[in-house]
């Protein structure tokens, strides 16, 4: 497992563990999920929300295995929890993607809810 694109890339300075000064929402002091500009970084770093009782619907078989998961893996009780974020995969450096683009036919400037986080690299015998 590898995190190169964070390593690469520039990373948010502020991240949700650094402490707050009051009341005043200092940019520089971001502690909860706020919606705010981040200036010069490709990435955020944030902590995945849990999931109560994660469940797998469906995955794909093909693309499981370009990531060396088999089905005895994929069928384990814990790899809902692992997929969805709910258990931290070790290695993972989770980051919220920061992005821009169009929407409703007009430039939306920056995007990146955290809805799509980045994980990591699969290092393995298919790279």
């Amino acid at each position: 497992f590898d995190n190169a694109a964070l390593r690469d890339l520039p990373v948010d300075s502020v991240t949700e563990n650094t402490p707050r000064q009051g009341d005043i929402l200092d940019l520089r002091y971001v502690t909860e999920n706020t919606p705010r500009q981040v200036r010069g970084a490709c990435f955020s770093k944030v902590s995945p929300t849990p999931l109560a009782n994660p469940s797998t619907v469906v995955y794909s078989a093909s693309a499981m295995r370009l990531l060396d998961l088999d089905e005895e893996q994929l069928q384990r009780a814990d790899f809902p929890g692992y997929l969805c974020g709910s258990k931290s995969i070790p290695g993972a450096d989770y980051a919220a993607h920061c992005y821009c683009g169009h929407q409703f036919g007009y430039f939306s400037g920056q995007l990146g809810d955290g809805a799509t986080m980045y994980v990591g690299e699969v290092l393995n015998s298919n790279n």
